[in-house]
């Protein structure tokens, strides 16, 4: 038990640590739980994020790429991690239908010399464009971002609060926000408090 809360501690510290260095925050509530939720938008945000990061193969540059861009955003980090771990267990299902649009685009006229010609730039093999299951789900997650983004956030207009206070609530939140187990459960006020 001993070694196992050594960990935990060493992980949390780690954590601290990138926060700090990627100077998103001193803070480190503000790393996952606070910093992105003022707004629903931000929330929303993050859904999007997580979806098209988790859609596209990991073999490629272009989730990380997309991953900076999102630490560098105001979306919300743990909505975009939570949905991208989601997305990207499921993200085989999607395969198929990635591949045959996929091979449409890079098989199209128009395309095929202008991608030939990309082809020979330094770091855009890197980027795996030219395999037909990254360019599809590069593709539908671009085509799915507005709808998701406009679903998510009608929905997190309405049940934001609900969220909110079942995040501060759960023992999940309750590890990521440092409070202690024996600490009592923090209300509404306190999580205003917090994001102030």
């Amino acid at each position: 038990v001993g070694y196992k809360r050594q960990v935990v501690a060493r992980f949390r510290r780690f954590l601290r640590a990138c926060c700090m260095f990627n100077g998103l925050s001193d803070n480190w509530k503000s790393l996952f739980a606070v910093r992105g939720f003022d707004t629903s938008s931000q929330l929303a945000m993050g859904v999007v994020f997580g979806l098209i990061i988790g859609l596209v193969p990991k073999d490629s540059l272009i989730p990380y790429l997309l991953g900076v861009c999102f630490l560098l955003s105001t979306a919300n980090l743990l909505t975009g991690i939570i949905t991208g771990v989601i997305v990207s267990l499921g993200s085989k299902l999607v395969d198929p239908i990635s591949h045959q649009l996929g091979s449409y685009i890079l098989t199209f006229d128009l395309f095929e010399p202008t991608f030939a010609e990309m082809n020979a730039w330094p770091l855009f093999p890197w980027t795996r464009f030219e395999n037909t299951v990254v360019m599809g789900s590069f593709v539908i997650g671009l085509l799915l971002a507005y709808p998701v983004y406009r679903i998510s956030l009608s929905i997190l207009n309405r049940y934001r609060d609900l969220i909110k206070q079942s995040f501060y609530q759960s023992r999940v939140g309750r590890w990521i926000l440092g409070i202690p187990a024996e600490a009592s459960r923090p209300t509404m006020a306190h999580s205003e408090v917090v994001s102030q």
